[in-house]
């Protein structure tokens, strides 16, 4: 029901409880829940994505400027995004350098590469749809599996439930298998964990701060972890694995191994060479065999079997053990490749020569449309 420990992480969440003040961080342990206070920051922040190449997180501040920020709460003022459009962003992930922004009814694209000539500016906007979902989507994390962002909707009717946008359409869709959530006043905040669960927390549920964890494994598992003090804006972001402690085990291994090989070198070079030659050697036996082949056999069977088969058996295992990787081995390679594996700008450019040769085809289609309306009316009025 609950993840291994060695698919824990640690996560960073903003959140704030006045309506105008600044933003608490905190450190999150997933599974298991547990916050740890960081430290107060001198900004109010939400839209929180990490940015894993860098090492770093950014926030969006109410008034639309990119804070980053650091796991001791160390915060740095970027800049400001030149679109107004991202002013009170309430979601936030970051891909590679680009910063995935919900504000309002859209999702926008920053660049975040700070060694870019269009660092901070605007790659693109999508208009979120349909129009019932996308109002309540207030946190997501993109998915690299498939490139989409996971988050939760909250719906006018009907209860909060796990849903999926594609950045490059702005398309909102549900899971296949549907999982919904308890009530809530929204989910500020999501998270994808190592062990490949959504890992949300709603603002206000009674009064009280949730954090659940959702299966995506098709079960539609939902597990209550913890809870908190409900508050006004919350986001997280960067669950970040925390590997187990292997050093105890370590150091027990390397002191048997040491001891081990030195008893047994000594004992079986010493009898595997001169009794087999000397017992091989005497054919004499073969004259007492017929008179007693089934009862004193065992030391004459003993000496020959060792020999036949250590000359034979190891033969077909190495021809056997070669063929079978190789037939195996071409069968896991075809892999499907999909436009997500690609470069995003790669993935843009794709996605509007998609998008102009639909409209050369719409228009060539619109053409001959209206061209085959006038010859028809033509010889209508020729008839």
């Amino acid at each position: 029901m609950i993840v291994v420990a060695a698919l824990a992480c640690l996560a960073l969440q903003v959140e704030a409880v006045s309506p105008g003040g600044p933003s608490t961080l905190l450190s999150v342990e997933l599974p298991s829940g547990a916050a740890t206070t960081v430290s107060v920051l001198d900004h109010r922040l939400n839209a929180l994505g990490y940015s894993a190449e860098q090492g770093v997180y950014y926030g969006v501040s109410p008034d639309g400027r990119v804070v980053e920020v650091d796991r001791q709460g160390r915060t740095t003022d970027v800049g400001h995004v030149p679109h107004p459009g991202l002013v009170h962003a309430v979601a936030g992930a970051i891909h590679g350098d680009h910063f995935y922004v919900r504000s309002g009814g859209a999702l926008y694209v920053v660049d975040v590469n700070p060694a870019s000539t269009g660092f901070l500016e605007l790659v693109r906007a999508r208009v979120l749809w349909p129009i019932d979902v996308f109002l309540s989507i207030d946190d997501f994390d993109y998915n690299p599996s498939d490139g989409l962002l996971y988050g939760v909707a909250t719906r006018t009717h009907g209860h909060p439930e796990v849903v999926t946008i594609d950045p490059d359409s702005g398309r909102v869709e549900p899971l296949t298998n549907r999982v919904r959530l308890p009530d809530g006043s929204g989910y500020g905040a999501t998270v994808l964990g190592p062990d490949g669960a959504l890992y949300a927390t709603n603002n206000n549920e009674g009064g009280r701060s949730t954090l659940y964890r959702v299966a995506l494994d098709g079960s539609g598992e939902v597990t209550r972890l913890s809870e908190r003090p409900a508050a006004r804006t919350i986001d997280a972001a960067g669950c970040v694995a925390v590997p187990p402690p292997t050093t105890p085990p370590a150091s027990t291994t390397p002191a048997p191994t040491t001891s081990a090989p030195t008893t047994p070198a000594p004992t079986t070079p010493a009898p595997t060479t001169s009794p087999p030659v000397r017992t091989t050697a005497a054919p004499s036996s073969p004259t007492t065999v017929p008179g007693a082949v089934v009862p004193p056999s065992p030391t004459t069977t003993t000496t020959a079997d060792p020999v036949v088969p250590a000359a034979v058996v190891p033969v077909p295992p190495p021809v056997t053990t070669a063929t079978t990787p190789a037939s195996t081995a071409p069968r896991p390679t075809p892999r499907p490749v999909f436009e997500v594996d690609r470069p995003v700008e790669e993935v843009v450019a794709l996605s509007d020569r998609r998008t102009d040769s639909k409209r050369r085809w719409s228009l060539a289609v619109l053409l001959l449309v209206i061209g085959a309306g006038a010859v028809a009316a033509q010889q209508g009025r020729r008839a």
